[in-house]
């Protein structure tokens, strides 16, 4: 499997500091959620952020993923 473009929305707002743990994606809290948007180099990098998610304490409420075109994923 090749990089996967995604989406992760989780309950509760986390703080710019919490997004070095989630290398390559982009953290934007308001409203009482938070969504995580970026790429994931497979499914063992996706697997490591759904378990920093769960030891945080935090509810994922949607996941959406799209397999990335060739071009960027040979960029990435």
């Amino acid at each position: 499997m090749g990089r996967l473009g995604c989406t992760i929305q989780i309950t509760g707002e986390l703080d710019q500091r919490f997004a070095v743990a989630f290398e390559g994606m982009t953290l934007t809290a308001s409203g009482g959620m938070t969504t995580l948007a970026g790429s994931l180099a497979d499914q063992s990098q996706f697997q490591g952020v759904l378990r920093q998610l769960f030891d945080l304490g935090m509810d994922v409420v949607s996941f959406t993923s799209t397999p990335l075109p060739a071009a960027v994923d040979d960029a990435g």
